[in-house]
């Protein structure tokens, strides 16, 4: 399972142009045992207690895997090797995510990363609490028109912040 081909190749999609191109910008071989023992660090286990590690979801930019440690589940997203600018697209995300959780953003906390690819698990990382919850998109239509609205206005409150005007402009690291 450790070094199952469809863990470091993107398996979520085609392209009508470039296929092998677009295909090999995604290809991130990782150390897989290494990732673990991060992961299971970040909660304070050891990686024996890593359950299940299995491959969630792919995007645009990163892969990313869900871990069973011990009872708990948490996320490691990785970057492809495509993602520029190099440690500033994770360190940035960090620190964004970080500031928008203390201004009151449900957003999953970060439990440890690498924004260097040069560790033991060999790629760039971030480990983070998996979120709890259903996802919107999935229960929209069964939601009330009413229950529509108060989504909405929740949204809208925590997006509020993000457009106040602020001192200086750029990313945060």
């Amino acid at each position: 399972m450790d070094d199952s081909p469809n863990l470091f190749q993107y398996t979520s999609g085609r392209w009508l142009y470039n296929e092998s191109q677009q295909l090999k910008e995604r290809y991130l071989y990782f150390n897989v045992a290494e990732l673990k023992k991060a992961a299971a660090a970040a909660v304070g286990k050891d990686a024996s207690k890593v359950h299940r590690f299995q491959k969630l979801a792919e995007g645009g930019f990163n892969r990313a895997f869900e871990l069973s440690i011990d009872g708990c589940s948490v996320i490691a997203r990785l970057p492809y090797p495509s993602t520029y600018p190099k440690h500033f697209s994770v360190a940035s995300e960090v620190a964004t995510m970080e500031l928008v959780r203390s201004h009151g953003v449900p957003v999953p906390k970060v439990l440890g990363y690498s924004s260097t690819s040069d560790n033991a698990v060999g790629a760039e990382y971030i480990i983070m609490e998996k979120a709890v919850g259903r996802d919107l998109g999935d229960i929209w239509y069964e939601l009330s028109e009413k229950e529509r609205i108060k989504v909405v206005v929740q949204v809208a409150r925590l997006d509020r912040g993000n457009f106040r005007r602020g001192e200086c402009w750029g990313i945060l690291y």
